[in-house]
């Protein structure tokens, strides 16, 4: 484990941005671009070496304003997916609160992002699926304009496409949610400390035929320019004792349900891939008890682990290195 203390302000979300964004191609605060790059820049470059498999690999993350992001491994370009199979990374900040807590994009996100893990055919209906959507909205607003019959019979096409796998992706956001469940519910129990009842349930509107759903929005879509019916439109409802997480539950028993979340993905993860992500996590620590900081280490024992706080922490003896950072520069 290393350590990364330091005041609020000083920088150290900054270090696990960099890391994930490196790892990932995302931003874990979901911001654009323009916001990661520095003021008066054209774009900046993540460089992180990384030991996998008792291989150095060099990974260089290249973000730029005006063009496609580059991802770079020993110098030869890869895609994003490739580099979730190198080095996994599990993160959990303060925001992944909004997983149980915030709006149904975000729970969807959520089972996204951990598809992109579970092989390449999960990855590829992910991103073939936020694809056709991206069209098809371009499309259905080519057609409000001009209205002409050639594109009608394009979306005919492009909605059997996003139907077919709009329902792929749906089957496998449930198998995820299957095999999440069980270990969620432990993970739970042992930070939680109680008995609580969980449940998962996959939300949808839509019928097994996508296709007619999409044909019965038509009109609807095409006013709007936007697709009204899809798994893009689903929600995952997580319960306490019968009653809605989002809703009924305090504050700490939603973080604790959110990092069992994550942590019961990078149990999946690392029984796929045979060992554990790296694991990230941004100042928890001010957000939990004493007890359930101790409790989530544990779970994350195993791992490469790199913390930040703004608390003071020093219960746990097996932190390797403790750094702190000071306007920006670790000291």
């Amino acid at each position: 484990m290393t350590l990364i203390s330091g005041r609020n302000g000083q920088g150290k979300s900054s270090i696990i941005e960099a890391l994930g964004f490196t790892l990932t191609g995302r931003s874990f605060r979901s911001a654009p671009k323009d916001a990661i790059i520095r003021k008066n820049e054209p774009g900046a470059v993540v460089r992180c070496e990384i030991i996998a498999n008792e291989r150095e690999l060099l990974v260089e993350h290249a973000i730029n304003r005006a063009r496609p992001d580059t991802l770079l491994l020993n110098r030869n370009e890869i895609q994003r997916r490739e580099m979730t199979r190198i080095a996994p990374v599990t993160i959990f900040t303060t925001r992944d609160l909004e997983i149980i807590s915030g709006s149904p994009e975000s729970r969807r996100t959520f089972i996204d992002n951990a598809l992109i893990y579970m092989g390449p055919r999960a990855a590829n209906c992910v991103d073939n699926y936020e694809k056709l959507l991206r069209h098809r909205a371009s499309l259905l607003r080519k057609i409000a304009f001009n209205n002409s019959s050639e594109d009608l019979d394009t979306l005919s096409v492009f909605d059997q496409a996003l139907a077919n796998e709009g329902e792929v992706l749906v089957s496998m956001r449930r198998t995820l949610l299957t095999k999440l469940f069980p270990i969620v519910n432990t993970l739970y129990a042992g930070i939680a400390g109680n008995n609580e009842s969980i449940t998962i349930e996959y939300a949808t509107k839509t019928s097994t035929d996508l296709y007619s759903e999409l044909l019965r929005a038509r009109f609807d879509d095409l006013k709007r320019g936007v697709t009204s019916v899809g798994p893009h439109r689903d929600d995952v409802i997580f319960s306490l004792n019968g009653l809605n997480a989002r809703h009924e539950s305090s504050q700490g028993e939603q973080r604790s349900l959110a990092f069992s979340l994550i942590m019961g993905l990078h149990e999946l993860i690392r029984d796929r891939l045979g060992d554990d992500p790296i694991v990230l996590l941004d100042d928890i620590f001010s957000e939990l008890d004493q007890e359930r900081v101790d409790k989530v280490l544990q779970v994350a024992e195993k791992a490469q682990v790199i913390v930040t706080t703004s608390a003071d922490y020093s219960r746990n003896t097996k932190v390797g290195q403790r750094l702190r950072i000071e306007s920006g520069q670790l000291v």
